[in-house]
């Protein structure tokens, strides 16, 4: 899944990013389940964060 603006999803229309001149920002890639706990969830406290991200592949951005 790569997701976009709702006006970059317009520039972009029907086109692919390198059609469009819009190079994607980070490689997509899917989620395993700790990642996905992590975007899926917005009140994780420091510590199960920090469990979560034990788990994290290199594709996945640590913030």
């Amino acid at each position: 899944l790569v997701a976009a603006c709702r006006r970059c999803n317009q520039r972009k229309s029907d086109k692919t990013p390198e059609e469009a001149s819009m190079p994607l920002m980070a490689v997509p890639f899917k989620p395993n389940k700790m990642e996905y706990l992590a975007l899926a969830n917005r009140n994780i406290l420091v510590d199960q964060m920090d469990f979560l991200r034990s788990g994290f592949s290199k594709h996945m951005r640590h913030h």
